[in-house]
């Protein structure tokens, strides 16, 4: 994946960034949802596809 969503620290909103690089991408902020539905589009992944991956790649990490 080339796209993930970070949460803004002190509020509700979340945006996308590039993996490794914690530099919002403009016009990606909204909550939490959206952000993710935004990461998937970037990524040219469907939203649960999105969703299968970010947890699988979750698993792996811990």
């Amino acid at each position: 994946m080339k796209y993930e969503v970070h949460k803004e620290h002190g509020s509700s909103r979340w945006y996308v960034t590039e993996v490794g690089c914690k530099e919002p991408i403009p016009g990606t902020y909204g909550t939490k949802k959206r952000a993710l539905h935004t990461a998937a589009k970037m990524n040219g992944l469907d939203y649960k596809d999105y969703m299968r991956v970010r947890r699988r790649d979750g698993m792996n990490h811990d």
